[in-house]
């Protein structure tokens, strides 16, 4: 049984939800509704964000499609500006300076793989904490 209001899982027969202190009613021979409480999994959520939250696999996993495109985006960015230096690096392997195309690529990585590992790591930290909202606006609670 969980709590109506936060979505605490709440031991049978309680009378207040020991988290918030709403009170509960048991309705016999239902199933008592969850309330603002997402259905979504609270770990899935945490799991997905610490281990692919850099292409944004967590978003979509809650249905939040527009900001998962762009964490997608932003983290095979990096991925496109290696690969550019490599080219830019094999097509001027024999001069000894590196050309500025190279260190564009180079900066680009790093500023592109920094803002999608701090985005994903913030991701991870709001849904361990709970307060990671699904498409509807509905926090994950439940485990």
């Amino acid at each position: 049984m969980f709590c109506s209001k936060c979505g605490t899982q709440l031991s049978e027969g309680s009378a207040f939800c020991s988290r918030c202190g709403a009170s509960v009613a048991p309705v016999i021979g239902q199933v008592q509704p969850m309330g603002d409480v997402s259905p979504k999994s609270r770990l899935a959520v945490t799991l997905l964000a610490a281990f692919l939250g850099w292409v944004g696999a967590h978003r979509f996993y809650m249905g939040k499609a527009g900001t998962a495109v762009i964490m997608l985006l932003l983290g095979i960015a990096p991925i496109v500006c290696v690969i550019g230096m490599f080219v830019v690096a094999a097509v001027y392997v024999e001069q000894e300076d590196a050309p500025v195309l190279f260190w564009v690529f180079y900066g680009l990585a790093y500023v592109f793989g920094f803002a999608v590992g701090i985005w994903a790591l913030v991701d991870f930290i709001i849904a361990v904490t709970g307060n990671f909202k699904d498409s509807k606006g509905k926090p994950i609670k439940k485990w």
